[in-house]
């Protein structure tokens, strides 16, 4: 997937709200209700009455281009009155560059607000994925792993495909002027270690970025299973699962979490001096589904 790094006219930009606090979010909540409201009836509209696959004209900010997106009735939502409605975030995907949704978001927003170079360092912890390749076809030093314990030692690249726990990298401190991660934080057993893992690796003055379900009403985070150091799960709630899984390709991964707003406080206290919630939406970019969230950190600069 090689191009060019993106850059985004006026009519392509994003203006994210960033948020620091549940208070903030509260005064933010009452002063956008009504614009939230005309955002959720436009997506209703978008919506075949009946469930099938299905495209929508827009710009991908990321290619620059008008594109269609395409979607579908894969993991539906329900409306409020029970008519099943697309699950947006998850699909919506470029015809032109196949990014979906919330992939296409967060990279956007990377390259927009944090403005990388080509030849800064990047980590994102994935490798198999979409985001992994279209990084790598822009930034030459991004790196990238997967949590596969089964395939032997962590820090090793059994069949190119390098083999990490989040808890313990095995980079270097001060690697990356960049770490991204997306949608596999709500998988980490012990996340508190694996923000403070990240904030190592990052150089003074590095960026994080990462999504994941995120219950912008909630306070705490929502802990929906959790796993001792033996390995044994223990589950509060009913079992959530998403996509697949490296390890057992008949089953998702156990979602352990829903990050709500304590979450700043757990990166502050990894060692990041600033953190922040991103909320965007924009329906001409496709990036549509109620509010789209994104976790941005940074890391003190030295003095």
């Amino acid at each position: 997937m090689k191009g060019r790094i993106p850059t985004f006219p006026k009519e392509n930009r994003l203006v994210p709200v960033k948020l620091k606090s549940f208070h903030e979010y509260e005064v933010w909540s009452q002063d956008s209700a009504v614009e939230r409201e005309t955002q959720k009836q436009i997506e209703l509209s978008l919506s075949p009455l009946q469930p099938r696959t299905f495209s929508i004209r827009g710009t991908c900010a990321l290619c620059g281009v008008e594109t269609m997106f395409r979607a579908n009735f894969d993991y539906p939502n329900k409306a409020e009155d029970g008519r099943l409605i697309p699950n947006f975030r998850e699909c919506l995907t470029c015809a032109h560059c196949g990014l979906k949704n919330r992939l296409r978001g967060v990279l956007h927003l990377f390259v927009q607000e944090f403005g990388p170079e080509a030849a800064q360092p990047i980590y994102i912890t994935e490798q198999l994925g979409a985001a992994y390749r279209w990084l790598k076809g822009r930034f030459p030093a991004v790196s990238g792993s997967e949590f596969i314990p089964k395939s032997g030692p962590f820090g090793t690249s059994p069949r190119g495909i390098r083999n990490e726990d989040l808890c313990a990298l095995t980079w270097p401190g001060d690697s990356f002027d960049f770490i991204l991660s997306f949608d596999v934080l709500e998988h980490v057993a012990d996340v508190n270690a694996a923000f403070s893992e990240i904030c190592r690796c990052l150089r003074p003055g590095g960026k994080f970025l990462f999504t994941a379900p995120f219950r912008i009403d909630l306070r705490e985070t929502l802990v929906r299973a959790t796993v001792d150091s033996n390995g044994n799960i223990k589950h509060c709630l009913e079992p959530e699962y998403h996509g697949g899984n490296l390890s057992d390709s008949s089953k998702g991964t156990l979602c352990l979490r829903h990050f709500g707003w304590d979450t700043i406080q757990q990166l502050e206290k990894a060692g990041f001096s600033d953190a922040e919630v991103w909320l965007f939406w924009s329906r001409e970019l496709g990036y549509i589904g109620g509010t789209q969230i994104a976790i941005a950190a940074y890391k003190k600069p030295d003095v």
